[in-house]
């Protein structure tokens, strides 16, 4: 694992809507840690790691074809891929 591509992976779990709070509960760190390592980019591989695993097992759901997809499902994909997501109503 490369400990230089922490920025990434902290970036990925608040696209999946981790706090930064939250990342350091997983990783049993401080929350001025987790901001250190999305200003700088580096992380320890044990202690990123565990975060890496985390996102790793959140973002292997079984995936549903498209056609059986609901619009939460298909943002939930965009998110995962680095999209923006929103919504706006169209009805009126």
């Amino acid at each position: 694992m490369n400990t230089n591509n922490a920025k990434q992976i902290v970036e990925k779990a608040e696209a999946m809507g981790l706090s930064h709070k939250d990342i350091a509960e997983i990783c049993n760190v401080s929350v001025g840690t987790v901001s250190r390592w999305k200003k700088v980019g580096k992380a320890r591989a044990k202690v990123i790691g565990l975060l890496e695993n985390e996102l790793s097992k959140a973002s292997k759901p079984e995936d549903k074809p498209l056609s059986e997809a609901t619009l939460e499902d298909l943002a939930a994909r965009a998110r995962d891929l680095g999209f923006r997501v929103s919504f706006t109503d169209t009805k009126q």
